[in-house]
């Protein structure tokens, strides 16, 4: 629970020095998956993640600035549309199966 909360005030954190621009970041990620929030609160989601993130964020500051190029704005689909949600995909299928390993190996005990 306390990683929740810590998440929670890092949200908070990145709205008031991003404001809406950052608001429009994380609802676009949020929307993205139903498992991102799950994933992203897990050391290897937010290290597998982070830099596609963080571009995310800056392809979509400049698109809403109306200074993107072309390719920019293709990367930005192409983050949005493929990248991400199958990372995310990965990344969670990979969770998904550590845990069921690690509770087979418990029940073995």
């Amino acid at each position: 629970m306390e990683t929740t909360n810590l998440a929670l005030r890092d949200i908070e954190r990145y709205l008031q020095t991003t404001g809406k621009r950052g608001a429009m970041v994380l609802s676009l990620l949020g929307r993205l998956n139903s498992h991102f929030a799950a994933i992203v609160e897990t050391e290897v989601g937010r290290e597998l993640l982070s830099l596609d993130i963080a571009r995310t964020e800056e392809l979509l500051i400049k698109i809403y600035e109306e200074t993107a190029t072309e390719e920019e704005k293709a990367e930005f689909r192409y983050l949005k549309k493929i990248r991400l949600p199958r990372q995310i995909e990965l990344i969670k299928t990979y969770l998904d199966k550590l845990k069921e390993v690690k509770e087979k190996a418990l029940n073995a005990v």
